[in-house]
């Protein structure tokens, strides 16, 4: 059963990443859901493992959000912990929409996403079993945290169900940026204390057209004010404000996180190298 947990209209979609504590403003249950989330089984991987589905529908002008929400909003929260014969579940994130919510930028699904997951067993020779805590933001008007349980038992060798929607969702993750000519990614953090510049060149193999960069970083840091260029020869020049909860936080460039949006091109960029001189 979902449990939708109603927050005040003034809290409706609050900074995530806020330099002070979230206030908590929820009330009781309404007992009503605006998402209707389904465990395909997908299809079979070597080693026993499965590519299986974490479907949500999502209510008619409602939406949800992806790992990064944004300049607000709530991200989906997985535990996996009650499931049995489960080494490992990784979540992968179709590309995401962009959404204009009380003058805030945010990012997310409506209608129907499909989250593709690798499911990989303990031991391949049992049923992996399935029991996954599922907590959401969904937002209309006003935003609801939903949360539920949904359970699967998958056999050894059961035939795929699913697997088209799967792959499908598959097709619309960002692929690794090598994979789509990245050729460099260097990056600079410059500044000091709780407000630092974060500057980065990014060279492709093609020229790419009106670009958007998500910028995301380690926990308790967030990227503003974000401004994206493409510089004469088709170098992309990425600017931010990035602001630190904690000023002494030590930022390595492996946690850097850049996700390039151009037309159907969308690429993941993990990391960043120092700029030469």
């Amino acid at each position: 059963m979902m449990r939708s947990m109603f927050f005040g209209a003034a809290l409706a979609l609050w900074p995530v990443l806020d330099a002070g504590p979230a206030r908590s403003q929820a009330v009781v249950s309404t007992g009503e859901s605006f998402v209707r989330v389904t465990l395909l089984p997908g299809r079979a991987e070597p080693g026993g493992g499965r590519m299986a589905g974490l479907m949500l529908d999502v209510a008619p002008e409602w939406k949800t959000y992806w790992r990064n929400p944004g300049a607000a909003g709530i991200p989906p929260q997985f535990d996996w912990s009650g499931s049995r014969n489960l080494a490992s579940a990784e979540v992968f994130w179709p590309r995401p929409k962009f959404f204009e919510s009380f003058g805030l930028t945010t990012l997310g699904y409506s209608g129907r996403v499909v989250f593709p997951v690798r499911l990989v067993p303990e031991r391949p020779d049992r049923a992996i079993e399935i029991r996954l805590g599922l907590a959401l933001g969904v937002c209309r008007e006003i935003c609801v945290l939903q949360e539920t349980t949904v359970e699967l038992r998958i056999e050894p060798g059961a035939p795929a169900v699913g697997a088209v929607l799967v792959a499908m969702a598959e097709a619309a993750v960002p692929r690794p940026g090598a994979e789509l000519g990245l050729t460099g990614a260097s990056c600079r953090i410059s500044g000091a204390g709780k407000k630092r510049r974060f500057d980065a060149v990014l060279e492709f193999a093609q020229a790419l057209r009106d670009p958007v960069v998500i910028l995301e970083g380690p926990a308790l840091t967030w990227f503003s004010g974000v401004e994206t260029t493409v510089e004469p020869g088709g170098s992309l020049h990425v600017g931010a404000e990035l602001s630190l909860l904690d000023e002494t936080l030590w930022i390595n460039r492996s946690q850097i996180r850049m996700t390039v949006l151009a037309g159907d091109f969308a690429a993941d960029i993990q990391g960043c190298t120092a700029p030469a001189g």
